[in-house]
């Protein structure tokens, strides 16, 4: 039956495969961030423990872990983890192959792996001793690098390479599947060297400087609740033990989070929001099928009665009709898989810098599972309407071709005007989160930066602390990249910084002037951030008051400082904040406010700019800093003599994450947009899917109503009357869906609150110009069938 109408068959399947295809897409997606373990030994008992300052999870001190990895009795293993960079240099058996580069690296306790049950595909773990000051310096390898640097050479365990021009053992190869989303990076490099990180030093473990981050397994029979008020009572002894020690705060203590909800939790709001619009998709696409097949029942009235004159009982009928819907909906399963596999491979694509874990997307059992059972209930869905609607004929009218303007045919178009209005307000709901996640990203897009990012490129530099040890050569080296860049021609301005715009920078404990004197822990935690006198021209931030810093500013000169409007609405709201003071950390000496500079959106676009001290670079040397460029023209024609000046200064540093400003910016809204880019094209999807259903009922309506409208024309009707007719039959259909579908929207966009930026869920523009947008679609639709309806010849009509 369905081989001789290929053109429905056709539309069908391609209207099914649609909803199909981008359902499984999505679900392949939620599949492996919600609902795949992820791929540690027994999962659900590990982990995340944080410190949480008045609900800002941060990391914790070297000390703290100390405490807890003899002390904890929840847990049957503690770990700590923590980001840096190695320096791959031309040293050691294997590294003379290539040129330097910097590795993405990660510092953690010698049980990491074994708390998370991972074991390397080459080589061995770590000893149990690893990460000791007197073990030997080992490492493991990634996947990734094993084959881009080292060729998968199956001997490598045992060789050394030269990681900040110091020899480490590769001691291991870690399989291809492994992945630890909580580093926010593909790591290369795994140490065991936690003490030895290099933003670690002797100093700064002294002064309870958080650093670390714990990974944990619950122990048999425990709770996280019961662990959580395990961390609760040692927070507690800690500070009780440690009195005056500048890390014990009372604002501060150890948490204990779900390693799998930590993992999604910045991404489970958007994709929760995508596969209710998916859903959406499905059900549209089912009642346009479901439309199709009662406008295909009209040609088939007098098969069915053929058949129930022969004797066929109604179930009978019915089971032929949903065989029929199901041997469409596999059809359309299969062509959705397809183009699900498409759309997965994109969205993976699209998505791999900001979500690690997506590498891992692939369609498993549990996806196939769904989409068979989505094609199922799909067929079952649009084909029990018109099953129930055929399958009880009246023999009599329909064998003797007396049918035309039945009670059956009004029972159809009823129930097709039905799936009509709930298409339109399906849609209607869609085009409305769709607006508002479009009015939310423009607004995104045209917020005041407090900077110009236009013509700028940055790039990493990451100094091993084995080879520029001192603030002394650390700053040597600087100055000499500093001074040599300047002088490349179509440079403007140059400068380094500890971090970018829109990348938080560090914190620390600070006491502005005017603040009672409380102990060291108990201080305000601010920004700060380390620059060299240029970076103002630079990024073009204004100064509002004070002056910049400049060459006088050194290591040996009075401790200065320049802070951002949000600083002095804080502490100096009715004060003139320069000649103002700063304590920072332990430092005996205060700084001195010299200026202020316009605030920066310095943590990311939709958040008011943080308070933030500025230093400058000499005063507080930093090993991790960021060179940033303005160019005349585009900034990157000038990488490759960047990169050839500070080769020339040091041929094993390499200089990373090159990229232009504007990248950067587009980075912090690629979430948003990719949230705003899919819901749009699934509402679009739906907005053509409703269409179409609109037209088709319209269509059906004249076809059925083809001998009513000639008599009227015959009486005396003119066009314009059978146009405004039809047309409004139309409207009313859409009319009533949209009235349905705005209550809908009402209730349902409050759900994606946290997607938007200064928009709300409730947004008039939005709901306003999606009901007129739909109203014009409506009518385009309606139209096209009611201009052939105006050209009906009274006199065939008639005979």
């Amino acid at each position: 039956m369905l081989v001789k109408s290929p053109g429905f068959a056709l539309v069908a399947t391609l209207t099914l495969a649609l909803g199909i295809g981008s359902n499984t897409a999505i679900f392949t997606v939620a599949n492996t961030l919600l609902l795949r373990p992820l791929p540690y030994t027994d999962p659900s008992r590990l982990a995340l423990l944080f410190a949480d300052r008045r609900g800002q999870l941060e990391g914790f001190s070297y000390l703290r872990y100390s405490l807890l990895r003899v002390q904890t009795r929840s847990f049957s293993g503690v770990a700590v983890f923590a980001s840096d960079t190695f320096n791959l240099t031309s040293r050691g058996n294997l590294t003379g192959r290539g040129d330097p580069e910097q590795l993405s690296s990660a510092r953690v306790s010698a049980n990491f792996f074994d708390v998370l049950g991972v074991r390397p595909e080459l080589g061995r773990a770590f000893g149990a001793n690893g990460d000791q000051p007197e073990a030997k310096p080992e490492v493991m390898i990634s996947h990734t690098l094993w084959l881009r640097r080292f060729g998968a050479e199956k001997d490598i365990i045992g060789e050394s390479i030269a990681l900040d021009s110091r020899d480490y053992t590769i001691i291991g190869v870690l399989p291809s599947s492994f992945t630890f989303s909580e580093l926010r990076a593909n790591v290369d490099i795994w140490s065991p060297r936690v003490f030895e990180h290099s933003l670690a030093s002797a100093e700064r473990v002294r002064l309870g400087v958080g650093y670390l981050y714990g990974i944990a397994r619950l122990a048999s029979g425990t709770t996280r609740d019961q662990a959580q008020a395990e961390m609760d009572v040692l927070n507690g002894q800690y500070q009780r033990d440690n009195p005056g020690r500048p890390d014990v705060d009372p604002n501060q203590k150890v948490v204990v989070r779900d390693l799998q909800q930590q993992v999604v939790a910045n991404f489970r709001p958007a994709l929760l929001v995508l596969m209710g619009a998916v859903g959406f998709v499905l059900l549209i696409a089912c009642a346009n099928v479901a439309s199709l097949l009662l406008s295909r029942a009209l040609g088939r009235k007098k098969e069915i009665a053929v058949r129930a004159a022969l004797g066929a009982s109604r179930g009978a009928l019915i089971r032929q009709l949903i065989v029929e819907s199901l041997l469409l909906a596999m059809v359309s399963g299969i062509c959705g898989i397809l183009l699900s596999q498409w759309c997965t491979h994109m969205l993976a694509s699209l998505t791999l810098s900001n979500l690690p874990s997506m590498a891992g997307v692939r369609m498993d059992l549990p996806v196939l599972a769904f989409t068979v059972a989505i094609s199922l209930a799909s067929g079952i869905l649009f084909g029990l309407t018109p099953a129930l609607q055929l399958s009880k004929p009246d023999l009599n009218t329909v064998l003797r071709d007396e049918g035309r303007g039945s009670t059956g045919s009004r029972g159809r178009n009823r129930a097709r005007s039905l799936m009509v209005i709930a298409q339109v307000a399906l849609s209607m709901v869609l085009l409305v989160g769709s607006g508002l996640l479009i009015r939310s990203f423009v607004r995104l897009q045209t917020v005041n930066l407090g900077f110009d990012p236009a013509r700028i490129l940055t790039m990493r530099i990451a100094l091993p602390p084995t080879k520029y040890a001192t603030p002394q050569q650390q700053i040597a080296f600087y100055d000499r990249v500093l001074k040599a860049v300047q002088t490349l021609p179509g440079v403007q301005a140059a400068s380094i910084s500890s971090a970018l715009p829109l990348n938080p920078s560090r914190q620390s404990p600070m006491l502005p002037e005017g603040q009672p004197m409380v102990p060291f822990g108990q201080r305000p935690i601010l920004n700060i951030q380390t620059i060299s006198p240029d970076y103002a021209r630079v990024l073009r931030v204004p100064l509002l008051r004070g002056r910049e810093f400049t060459d006088h500013d050194g290591a040996d000169a009075p401790g200065v400082a320049i802070v951002n409007e949000a600083v002095v609405r804080r502490y100096w709201p009715n004060d003139n904040p320069i000649g103002k003071h700063i304590l920072l950390g332990q430092r005996p000496q205060p700084m001195e406010v010299v200026g202020v500079f316009s605030d920066m959106k310095n943590v990311t676009l939709g958040d008011d700019a943080s308070p933030e001290v500025i230093l400058p670079f000499p005063q507080l040397p930093w090993p991790l800093l960021n060179l940033s460029v303005r160019s005349a023209e585009d900034p990157r024609s000038l990488i490759s003599a960047i990169l050839r000046q500070a080769s020339e200064i040091d041929k094993d540093q390499p200089l990373t994450d090159v990229r232009t400003m504007d990248d950067v910016v587009g980075s912090a809204t690629a979430q948003p947009r990719l949230t705003m880019l899919l819901l749009g094209v699934f509402s679009a999807t739906a907005l053509i899917l409703a269409m179409v259903g609109i037209y088709g009922v319209i269509a059906y309506s004249v076809a059925q109503r083809t001998q009513e409208l000639g008599i009227r024309m015959a009486l005396g009707a003119d066009p314009g009357d059978v146009l405004k007719l039809v047309v409004g039959q139309g409207l009313g259909l859409t009319l009533t869906g949209i009235a349905i579908g705005l209550a809908g929207a009402f209730a349902l966009t409050r759900l994606m609150s946290s997607l938007l930026y200064q928009t709300s869920a409730t947004d008039p523009i939005a709901f306003a110009v999606s009901a007129l947008l739909f109203t014009a679609v409506a009518l385009l639709a309606s139209y096209l069938p009611a201009r052939r309806a105006t050209r009906i010849d009274p006199t065939d009509a008639l005979r």
